[in-house]
């Protein structure tokens, strides 16, 4: 296994925990999991863009380091674009579902992001319960399937095995399951649309 692979079980790993923190507690940790997906949005693209350049380890890992800080800072200094970004991921998770057309895809996002804005703490509980169930359920996909690579998981996801289905069946009952332990946790008087 080479050095970039290794970084990027890493990675799958932190998504994976990450994903589990935003979909059973994404309400009441809202400012925090917005930092943490600033940190690997952050730390991703800096680490992408850094192993194109280097083959060296430690200064794709620092320049890693430098871009997640950079990234959650602007995450939970722009709170009303996190709240944004939350909502369209949803959009774009379902984008993803329902059809591989990427303008479908754009458009879902954009409507989930605005209702994000609109209906504040009602879609922060649903968005953050669906796109951290998906971050669990294909993080864990990733290290079970030899096949399942993260830039094609519309192709995984629309193939023809039973992949696709228990994916789709883990990710909407994890979701379910975050929504309700988050509506339940959260005192009803904020609930409201």
């Amino acid at each position: 296994m080479d050095q970039h692979q290794e970084l990027r079980f890493v990675f799958i790993g932190l998504a994976i925990l990450v994903g589990a923190l935003q979909c059973f507690f994404g309400y009441r940790l809202f400012k925090f999991i917005l930092g943490l997906i600033g940190f690997l949005l952050g730390s991703a693209l800096t680490v992408a863009i850094g192993s194109t350049y280097s083959i060296e380890v430690i200064p794709v890992i620092l320049l890693g380091l430098v871009g997640g800080f950079i990234g959650a800072a602007l995450m939970v200094a722009l709170y009303y674009v996190g709240v944004f970004v939350i909502g369209s991921l949803l959009g774009g998770i379902l984008g993803i579902v329902l059809s591989p057309d990427p303008v479908l895809l754009l458009i879902l996002a954009v409507i989930s992001g605005v209702m994000a804005l609109i209906f504040q703490k009602f879609m922060i509980i649903v968005s953050t319960g669906f796109s951290g169930a998906w971050m669990v359920v294909t993080g864990i996909a990733y290290f079970f399937a030899d096949t399942l690579y993260l830039g094609s998981l519309e192709q995984t996801f629309r193939s023809e095995g039973s992949i696709s289905f228990t994916i789709l069946l883990c990710w909407l009952a994890l979701g379910l399951a975050g929504v309700i332990v988050q509506y339940r946790s959260s005192p009803k008087k904020e609930l409201s649309l």
